[in-house]
């Protein structure tokens, strides 16, 4: 009865436009106001334990470094060797967008950042060289949800802090995923090429990858010695995102020359009022977990479940189903940090393994950025384009089912997500 009263106040709450973070908080603190054996400090002491947290670091450190970057020139300067590399397949403008997204997501983490900084240079120029606006434009926005799939990913951390989960497992397991589903994406894109060579215009060769790498390097380093470090063992998560921070300012300050002092310091700015309300929500996301879970809300769940699904593939599609309707409401960190203690415990008894799951968690939630009426990749690309939120969904069909398929391929192989990290037990 506490756990319901919390959840329709959360809901209710949110439904009344208060910020996501208060809902959370109000929901953690009605339990104690009701009863509940739960007080105001106990839910405070969750809010400072959450916060007070190295890998939760990560998250505000690698925001500020695909910022810093975005401003000073290394997002451009991948697109372009993406399309220096891919270019002279049929669809290959189309294809260096996905792969683009792909290389942005390896230094942001975040799935609108990876529209807003890939969008606004491919969309325009796609258009220009004879791809259909609504096809440009929804494939960009979908191609954005591997911004939190690639690994670093924002929602991987938050979720591995929610989970008592090593975060670098996440990361490793989250690169096969990644290339499945940014495979599938250029698949669509190299026959859409095809299907209208006639009406596109290529420059193949106006540039060669040579040259293109020599322009890059600088950038696609950024990726290279973030991930790299990471799985070599030779730094943490955190630490990876400092170096991520450290290495774009210098590059985008002293090697490119294209982000003053003064700019610098105005991305700081902008990066902070990001960075408050994510770190508020995972401050009183995790007290109202905290609070749930006392509430042994995860083992009737895990009770009820057990009793009516007694098969794990049906478990893990109905656990799917969820997710993806969650994901079509709620924001991605809140649902990680909310859904997590409640999930987790419930899929343990069939063999689910914490990382496996965690990714399964991922996938779902980043399509929850291409379906309304949250679908915040859909409000980015349309204040790109112009176009209005109906056409690009008219387009998210294709790509759409391609995600799912990612999804359907994460969730039954439990391989393409377990078998990197077990290389290195």
């Amino acid at each position: 009865m506490y756990a319901i009263s919390a959840l329709i106040l959360f809901l209710c709450v949110m439904l009344l436009s208060v910020p996501v973070a208060f809902s959370l908080g109000f929901g953690a603190l009605l339990p104690g106001w009701l009863g509940a054996p739960t007080s105001p400090s106990q839910v405070i002491r969750s809010i400072v334990t959450a916060l007070d947290s190295f890998p939760l670091l990560a998250v505000p450190l690698f925001i500020l470094a695909g910022e810093i970057m975005t401003k000073g020139g290394l997002a451009r300067r991948l697109f372009s060797f993406a399309d220096a590399l891919l270019g002279r397949f049929h669809g290959g403008l189309a294809m260096s967008s996905v792969a683009a997204c792909m290389m942005f997501g390896a230094i942001s983490g975040s799935s609108p950042a990876t529209v807003a900084a890939i969008g606004s240079m491919a969309i325009p120029l796609l258009v220009t060289k004879g791809y259909g606006e609504r096809f440009s434009t929804s494939l960009v926005t979908a191609a954005g949800t591997l911004g939190v799939i690639v690994p670093p990913s924002i929602p991987m951390i938050i979720y591995g802090m929610a989970a008592s989960t090593s975060v670098s497992a996440l990361f490793i397991g989250g690169i096969i995923p990644a290339v499945v589903i940014g495979s599938l994406l250029m698949l669509y894109a190299y026959i859409y090429g095809r299907r209208n060579r006639a009406t596109i215009i290529t420059d193949a060769g106006a540039v060669s990858v040579a040259a293109a790498f020599r322009q890059s390097f600088w950038a696609l380093v950024a990726p290279v010695m973030v991930l790299g470090g990471i799985y070599a063992g030779v730094f943490t998560p955190t630490e990876a995102a400092a170096i991520a921070v450290v290495y774009g300012a210098f590059v985008s300050m002293v090697v490119f020359r294209e982000m003053s002092i003064k700019g610098f310091f105005e991305t700081l700015v902008s990066t902070a009022l990001v960075i408050a309300p994510i770190l508020i929500i995972a401050g009183t996301g995790a007290a109202l977990g905290r609070v749930l879970t006392l509430l042994q809300v995860p083992a009737q769940i895990g009770v009820f479940l057990g009793g009516a699904i007694d098969e794990r593939l049906t478990l893990l599609l109905l656990i799917n189903a969820i997710l993806l309707i969650v994901g079509m409401f709620m924001e991605t960190l809140s649902a990680i940090i909310v859904l997590t203690p409640i999930l987790l415990p419930v899929l343990a008894p069939y063999g689910v393994d914490p990382v496996h799951f965690g990714l399964i968690m991922v996938v779902n939630l980043a399509i929850g950025f291409v379906t309304p009426p949250v679908g915040v990749n859909i409000y980015v690309a349309s204040g790109i384009t112009g176009l209005s939120v109906v056409e690009i969904c008219k387009g998210l069909i294709v790509p759409l089912a391609l995600l799912l398929i990612g999804l359907l391929a994460v969730t039954y192989i439990p391989a393409l997500t377990l078998w990197l990290p077990s290389l290195g037990n």
